[in-house]
């Protein structure tokens, strides 16, 4: 996520009482998910010189894969 030095090393984390919480989910997380975890997926999109878009979409760990719990649709559009 992000751009050169801007760049972090996460794409998303854990839900709960806090609006952050563990896990945090980066391509080196030696973590196992379990049922009933709640993570938010927000990988992030730099546009060099016009600016960053998030995106957050969260889900829940189930016995079989995951159940998503962002209820929106969306689209996105850049112009330039």
């Amino acid at each position: 996520m992000g751009y050169r030095r801007g760049k972090t090393s996460f794409v998303g984390h854990g839900v709960g009482l806090e609006l952050d919480e563990i896990p945090v989910l980066t391509r080196d997380a030696k973590v196992c998910l379990e049922p009933g975890m709640v993570l938010a997926v927000e990988p992030k999109f730099t546009f060099p010189g016009l600016g960053v878009v998030g995106v957050e979409d969260n889900f829940v760990v189930t016995e079989s894969g995951c159940e998503k719990l962002t209820g929106a649709l969306y689209t996105v559009e850049v112009s330039g």
